[in-house]
């Protein structure tokens, strides 16, 4: 059976609606439309005009339409984003159909209804110290891998407003690094820049492109961060995440960079999961060559013959709103086809920082690094409280006008009602965790061992410095060439090295 759908905009938009519906083999069931201001029409070609737009949802009540497709002018913005938070909140699904004029013009408002990431965070951004960013990065090379990821290329924009001398950015995607370069471009059109299509994990080429572009700042951001996909394929994980920090760190310390920052993840303490143990056998590297690995006699040397250290850190934090396959792409699109949201378990917390807040801290921390530490130093970030998926999720929906509906309210209003959910509600389903997920993150073992900064929301973890005959061992055992084949045998093999793993939730269910 054909979908009924109503029309919502002015009278030419309706008309282009129309036409461009009528090429389509099986188009939906137009039952009317709705126009932005009414007047003496009754018609608008063959679609009788139902009401304007201040009668939209008794139009939507007689009409019962299964879609409305809204096609509003750019300029309209506001009243496009008003609009379908109205039809979400009757319970209309809706699409919104930009103008050809707008489409010509490459001009349009999003689609999706703007989210306050801040609200949903529940808790203000936190502040930077400007000076010391900008010390670090004006008039430098700074060099970032991953650069077209979501907190690689953020990094970018932020480095780029500091003013450094060049911007070099490494990327193995060759549209994410396209885009990420066009920005830069675009907003920075003096910026000396380079774009390298590069896969990180290539130590040759890695070490040449260091040695030819001098980095003094490097950023490291390039890895494999999808829990789920990271079990199913420990081997990638292993080569992205270790190897790939393997080659960017000795490439640092090769050309003489001044500063080495690796991106680390929550996921790395007592990890459960293939990515969180890589990301923590990446650390363990890291923090090794800070300390060992310039004393090989392969370290950079100034003009005057000294040698060069590179200070080697990392930064450590939680999940990333609004990142590249964060949980808000997957409610977007969820809410977008009228649900339902889905949720692991009502049990879990998380840590949740913005993009921009991220990216920023990252700098903040470089900024902050002391190149003759004993140890490579573990910055972690103030993430403030662990926050309750669910909260997140009811704000996520609220945010949209909608009122979420949790199974035990959706098994109650089906048996009140019959099949029919109430009108402007979201349902909400537990999926049940997944392979390597915790129930709850930490940032850091225990608080006796993080010590303050200057900055107030930027805190140093004290780590013991690995032995290198341990590291060696890591890097012999999880070599592509020597390590199983077998990926149980793969994740078998990388717990020995990370002797603080643990078993996760997904783990401990089914033993239970």
């Amino acid at each position: 059976m054909a979908t009924t759908a109503l029309v919502i905009g002015t009278p030419a938009t309706i008309r282009a609606v129309e036409r461009q519906l009528a090429v389509l083999p099986a188009p939906p069931v137009l039952v009317g439309c709705v126009v932005h201001q009414r007047d003496a029409q009754r018609y608008i070609r063959d679609l009788p005009v139902l009401g304007d737009l201040d009668e939209l949802e008794t139009v939507c009540r007689l009409s019962t339409p299964g879609l409305a497709l809204v096609s509003l002018p750019a300029a309209m913005s506001e009243l496009i984003a008003a609009v379908r938070t109205r039809l979400r909140k009757i319970g209309v699904a809706d699409r919104f159909f930009p103008t050809l004029e707008d489409q010509l013009a490459g001009v349009g408002p999003r689609t999706e209804i703007d989210i306050d990431l801040t609200a949903l965070i529940g808790r203000p951004p936190r502040t930077l110290d400007e000076r010391s960013i900008e010390r670090t990065i004006r008039g430098r090379t700074v060099l970032v891998t991953g650069a077209g990821g979501s907190i690689g290329s953020e990094l970018c924009r932020i480095v780029a407003g500091y003013g450094p001398d060049r911007l070099v950015m490494v990327e193995r995607s060759e549209n994410a690094l396209f885009e990420i370069d066009r920005q830069i471009a675009r907003r920075w059109p003096t910026l000396r820049r380079h774009a390298a299509l590069q896969d990180v994990v290539d130590a040759d080429a890695t070490r040449e492109l260091f040695a030819s572009m001098r980095p003094d700042v490097v950023f490291h951001s390039a890895a494999h961060k999808h829990v789920p996909l990271s079990e199913d394929h420990p081997g990638a994980a292993i080569d992205n995440n270790l190897f790939g920090t393997v080659s960017a760190a000795d490439a640092s310390i090769r050309c003489g960079a001044e500063r080495f920052v690796m991106i680390s993840s929550d996921k790395a303490v007592n990890p459960t999961s293939v990515m969180g143990m890589t990301k923590r056998l990446a650390e363990l590297y890291v923090q090794h060559v800070h300390v060992h690995g310039q004393t090989r006699g392969h370290a950079a040397a100034t003009s005057d013959g000294r040698a060069c250290r590179t200070g080697c850190s990392m930064v450590r934090f939680g999940n990333v709103l609004g990142s590249s396959g964060s949980v808000l792409e997957t409610w977007k699109r969820q809410v977008r086809d009228g649900g339902p949201l889905t949720i692991t378990d009502p049990r879990m917390t998380r840590y949740f920082m913005s993009i921009p807040e991220a990216a920023a801290l990252v700098i903040q921390s470089a900024a902050l690094h002391d190149p003759t530490a004993d140890a490579g130093e573990v910055f972690v970030l103030n993430m403030g409280e662990p926050l309750r998926i669910v909260d997140l999720a009811t704000r996520f929906i609220e945010a949209h006008g909608l009122t979420p509906l949790y199974p035990d309210r959706v098994r109650d209003a089906r048996h009140a009602t019959g099949r029919e959910l109430p009108t402007g509600s979201m349902p909400v389903t537990y999926t049940g965790i997944r392979p390597g997920e915790k129930l709850f993150e930490e940032l850091a073992l225990d608080r006796e061992s993080v010590r303050p900064t200057r900055h107030p929301d930027i805190r140093i973890w004290g780590l013991p410095t690995p032995e290198p005959t341990a590291v060696a061992a890591m890097l012999h055992d999880l070599a592509p060439h020597r390590r199983p084949k077998d990926a149980k045998q793969v994740v078998e093999a990388i717990r020995r090295h990370v002797p603080e793993a643990q078993v996760s939730a997904y783990e401990m269910q089914r033993v239970a």
